[in-house]
């Protein structure tokens, strides 16, 4: 049986918390807001000074961090995990990061005999994605890295999510996923500026979900991610604006460095970044729906049906 950490107790970190906790009774964790770990007391969690700590006393950690920076910060910082480590240990990075990082933390890795495998997830199932699939335990990973390595974890992983997709060398897990987060967060753009304009013409969004669960404008995105929460008017993370809006930046950085244009997405980086300038940043990114509304001046919930004669 393996010794298990977790480093990251956040919107999503917690349900991979609980969920280890029903699969090994007991894990290590640590975060640097000391206040997140003391609901994981009772349920069998030992908390950790520091990633230094969590290396000492483990075989195989899980991070789920928000930005390059504190990845990067947990593992080759003064007290990070690299700063006391044994050989052959496995950190299974399932934070969105971009994959220069990713190489670079793999490479610091395996110069102390340490594998690094970066396996962000994403949705994949009904309620698969975001908090909702990490709670249940059905997120899909994007895996670069050691094959062996990834083998040897997989059972691990396999208590927090169902599908994976082993994508070869290093960094390109978070190549793929940053991939994956550039469409959907684009189709998201879309979906808004099409209820918008459906809701100046009289037509009621709610009525056109119904619509294009029949027609080509069907996706995953729209009815098991935006549905409910535009049903329910709520827009609580879920995954946040000020979340998207990094991936989003972290794949122009990418496409520059590639040289590859990307048009659609520098504008998408950009309205992202309206609904933070308008404190929208901790909201789940489905807000730009009512918030492009708003841009037009239309309440998206009380649409006025033009009579037809």
């Amino acid at each position: 049986m393996y010794k298990i950490g977790l480093i990251g107790l956040g919107a999503v970190g917690r349900f991979y918390a609980r969920n280890l906790l029903k699969a090994y009774k007991q894990i290590l964790i640590f975060d640097k807001e000391k206040d997140r770990m003391k609901e994981f007391y009772e349920l069998g969690a030992s908390p950790c000074e520091s990633p230094k700590a969590i290396a000492e006393g483990s075989d195989i950690v899980i991070l789920s961090l928000p930005s390059p920076e504190a990845v990067e910060a947990v593992l080759i910082g003064s007290q990070g995990l690299l700063s006391s480590v044994k050989k052959d240990y496995i950190i299974a990075d399932l934070s969105t990061i971009d994959p220069d990082t990713s190489t670079k933390m793999a490479k610091s890795a395996a110069r102390k005999g340490v594998y690094y495998l970066d396996a962000p997830i994403s949705g994949g199932q009904p309620a698969g994605g975001g908090t909702e699939g990490a709670k249940k335990g059905t997120v899909t990973f994007m895996v670069g890295g050691d094959r062996k390595a990834f083998d040897k974890c997989k059972p691990v992983l396999s208590k927090l999510g169902k599908k994976f997709f082993y994508l070869g060398a290093s960094g390109m897990g978070s190549t793929v996923k940053l991939l994956s987060n550039l469409v959907n967060g684009i189709e998201n753009l879309i979906v808004a500026e099409a209820f918008t304009l459906g809701a100046k013409a009289g037509v009621d969004p709610k009525i056109l979900i119904k619509v294009f669960d029949e027609t080509d404008a069907d996706s995953y995105f729209l009815q098991q991610y935006l549905k409910p929460r535009f049903m329910k008017k709520d827009f609580e993370p879920g995954f946040t604006v000020d979340l998207q809006y990094k991936d989003h930046r972290l794949a122009s950085e990418l496409a520059k460095k590639l040289g590859v244009p990307l048009l659609f997405n520098e504008l998408t980086v950009q309205i992202y970044q309206m609904l933070r300038a308008q404190g929208l940043g901790q909201k789940d990114y489905t807000a730009a729906v009512p918030f492009w509304a708003q841009l037009a001046k239309i309440d998206l919930y009380d649409i006025k049906r033009k009579n037809k004669s």
